[in-house]
């Protein structure tokens, strides 16, 4: 929980500097905005998941995150009309986009494995084959020489 708490903090300084430099959400970058949704998200996790030995530090995490949420939201409001509605939104399409790629490789993932799995049947297919034919020939050999 610490360390998605300093990625968060850190992600979140670098939002904040860029905000306040008047520069907008597109110069922080994606690696930074993909960096503090997903400590947000796992701590949103962890706090929902943990038993009452780290209640304090799931509250307080929280408690961080709120306080950086209600900043961004100043920022953004000040910046421009419906800054934070935007924001929302912005998270909610970031959202959407890494479930789809986590589809996206889970789909690749499953192929690679179906052309493993058909790749080794065929091998087995053919080792069978190879095995009959040199049994067949090795009887045939035999069957010619006569057995001693």
């Amino acid at each position: 929980m610490l360390a998605e708490l300093a990625i968060a903090n850190a992600a979140f300084a670098i939002i904040k500097t860029t905000l306040s430099n008047g520069k907008s959400l597109l110069d922080v970058g994606d690696d930074v905005l993909d960096k503090y949704f997903s400590a947000e998200k796992a701590i949103n996790k962890e706090v929902e998941t943990k038993g009452k030995s780290t209640a304090w530090e799931a509250h307080e995490a929280q408690f961080t995150l709120r306080k950086q949420q209600e900043e961004l939201k100043f920022f953004l409001n000040k910046r421009e009309i419906g800054g934070w509605v935007n924001w929302l939104k912005f998270k909610a399409d970031h959202a959407r986009e890494q479930k789809e790629l986590a589809k996206l490789a889970a789909r690749k993932r499953y192929a690679r494995q179906k052309a493993i799995e058909e790749n080794l049947t065929h091998a087995v297919k053919a080792f069978g084959i190879l095995f009959v034919i040199m049994a067949a020939a090795f009887g045939v050999a035999v069957y010619w020489k006569g057995w001693p």
